[in-house]
């Protein structure tokens, strides 16, 4: 039985991984109102990852009908990361000056609503197609800039803004666990009888239910939501247009290199050298769907279990050099050893030093948005740095597959699967290990600019996080003396 990823593994995986959310839940006493917070998270965010997914298997479907110049276009302005990657600093800048996370986090989930019906809309006509995807795009990406306000919210209304690396994590394994049970959720949507129609039904519902859910919540505390008070900026180290600028690089390489990492060219020669020994179709739409699969599991489960076990005996610094040393030395080993089973292992170390790094870079950008002055949204760019980063590199890509240059015979895994001639695939792997090495080797220098660089700006971008366990201890205590002060003043009061 070639499915029983998806009918046994994949639903435990997602059992045991609810149990956890659920485990931590209980763990941190959480209010209800966050309990319901973390379950709108978890529904809005699978959502999103079908609905993007959904846009891309359109696009490739078409794409072969297309000229070269069309394709490119459509590559561009149908991709929502782009749209998203221009929106994300204005969602973060516009909602702490209103002093409200949730109107636009409402606004991207019936944004989310349209974009799917948008799906369902006939578009047999050229033109019209061009602009129902390039409109679904655009929505999409309004949906999609949302994402660095639930880290907000949750550092906001919980924890006063003081645990902005606990939150950054928190909120990056349910948006990754979310991705993995959207990516399962639409293989298993293969089996079904009219696929869109079934799909955005289910799609619309969940996402209303989040809606209404998104009330649950409670009312938003507004004097939380900004930069700190005075008195605090004071206390801690100062914000400068210098800090962004490096942490803005950081990120920004971090999505070159994760955006070649998962680039097409390695998902291609996985499928086709598998192909070489064993060319049965179902087997390699099974295998195909397993390598997706390694590298969010390798983010969601590896990665967070790093950060849990490792950050506290090893601290910051030390775990960000340790991984961006791991992986330079996998892409190293990437650039003499090419074959699949070296594929699946890199695919999970690449997946898991990925979360880490990036949910690293994220917290401390949480951390400096709550010290800028004048609402300089600075979650907002570095979430748009990462996607410019790996934008960039898919876009670049896609062009060359999509518009069949250079080496690149076949647009897509499912042509590699249904080729006939063995001596096509055979030609196509040699050529692909070759550009595999390159790329490789040219990764593992750009990997050791990275480290050099972030070995120079660490102590500047991650502040008083150079001691972990002090500042931990320090803003617990902030915190105490704030619970403190409120209870103190209710007392008076009454």
């Amino acid at each position: 039985m070639n499915n029983w990823d998806l009918i046994f593994v994949v639903p435990l995986i997602i059992i045991l991984g609810l149990a956890f959310l659920y485990f931590i839940y209980k763990k941190q006493n959480f209010e209800k109102k966050l309990f319901w917070f973390y379950i709108q998270t978890l529904i809005v965010w699978v959502i999103n990852a079908i609905l993007i997914q959904e846009n891309s298997n359109i696009l490739t479907e078409a794409f072969h009908k297309m000229p070269s110049a069309t394709v490119v276009i459509l590559l561009l302005f149908g991709s929502s990361m782009l749209f998203a990657i221009l929106l994300k600093p204005v969602a973060t800048w516009i909602t702490g000056k209103i002093k409200s996370r949730n109107i636009w986090i409402r606004a991207s989930i019936l944004a989310s609503i349209i974009a799917s019906m948008l799906l369902l809309i006939p578009s047999n006509d050229a033109v019209w197609f061009k602009i129902i995807i390039i409109l679904q795009a655009i929505i999409l990406g309004i949906s999609i800039s949302s994402q660095s306000l639930y880290f907000l919210y949750l550092n906001e209304q919980k924890y006063n803004r003081l645990f902005a690396l606990k939150v950054s994590f928190a909120i990056g394994f349910v948006i990754t666990f979310a991705t993995f049970i959207g990516n399962w959720i639409l293989n298993m949507n293969y089996f079904v009888t009219d696929k869109i129609i079934v799909l955005n039904i289910l799609v619309v519902i969940l996402l209303l239910l989040s809606l209404l859910i998104s009330f649950k919540n409670g009312s938003e505390n507004k004097n939380k939501i900004g930069e700190f008070r005075l008195v605090l900026k004071e206390e801690l180290i100062k914000y400068s247009k210098s800090t962004l600028v490096k942490l803005i690089i950081l990120t920004l390489i971090l999505g070159i290199i994760y955006g070649f990492v998962q680039s097409p060219i390695f998902r291609m020669y996985f499928v086709a050298n598998s192909k070489i020994g064993n060319d049965s179709v179902e087997w390699l739409e099974t295998l195909d769907r397993k390598y997706q699969v390694l590298f969010i599991l390798g983010q969601f489960a590896i990665g967070y279990t790093l950060y849990k076990i490792m950050l506290p005996k090893i601290g910051v610094k030390n775990l960000i050099f340790a991984l961006i040393v791991i992986s330079g030395l996998t892409l190293l080993i990437s650039t003499f050893v090419i074959n699949s089973v070296w594929i699946i292992i890199s695919n999970l170390i690449f997946g898991s030093a990925y979360f880490v790094l990036f949910y690293m870079w994220f917290g401390f950008a949480i951390m400096w948005n709550y010290r800028a002055s004048k609402g300089i949204p600075v979650t907002g760019f570095i979430a748009s740095a990462l996607l410019l980063g790996q934008f960039s590199v898919i876009f670049i890509f896609n062009s060359i597959i999509y518009t069949k240059t250079g080496l690149f015979t076949y647009q897509s895994i499912q042509s590699i699967i249904t080729e006939t001639n063995i001596e096509n695939i055979i030609a196509f792997v040699k050529n692909l290990k070759k550009v595999i090495r390159i790329m490789a080797a040219a990764l593992f220098f750009i990997n050791s600019i990275y480290l050099f660089l972030t070995v120079l700006w660490i102590d500047q971008v991650i502040a008083e996080f150079i001691d972990y366990t002090n500042i931990k201890h320090i803003f617990s205590e902030y915190e105490k003396q704030s619970v403190e002060k409120k209870i103190n003043s209710r007392i008076i009061i009454e």
